[in-house]
């Protein structure tokens, strides 16, 4: 008897695990701390997922980096392109990355 209870525990707790919520917190995803390594391995995971909008990513970060790198602040302009390339960055980040941070109800 002891050792049916105890199968049945350990069936219903591999049960529980394996059907838990894979989750990121949104902090890592919008970039307010950097992702825990099993964090990282659901992201790169999602990104060889969806390599177009990986390289869409990829490519605003290196925007970001040459408007940094400007030498002007163009009218002010500069400060609003980064900005909005921030804004860009974030919802790419979000739309990769939904299914690891949706609510699964």
């Amino acid at each position: 008897m002891k050792k049916i209870l105890f199968l049945s525990f350990l069936f219903m707790a591999v049960a529980t695990i394996t059907h838990a919520q894979v989750r990121i917190n949104l902090d890592v995803i919008v970039g307010n701390r950097p992702p825990a390594p099993n964090e990282a391995r659901m992201m790169h995971a999602e990104e060889a997922r969806h390599p177009n909008i990986a390289k869409a990513m990829h490519d605003i970060e290196a925007s970001m980096n040459a408007l940094r790198n400007a030498p002007d602040d163009f009218g002010g302009q500069k400060a609003q392109a980064e900005a909005d390339l921030r804004q860009a960055y974030v919802s790419l980040r979000k739309a990769l990355y939904f299914r690891l941070y949706q609510d699964r109800r």
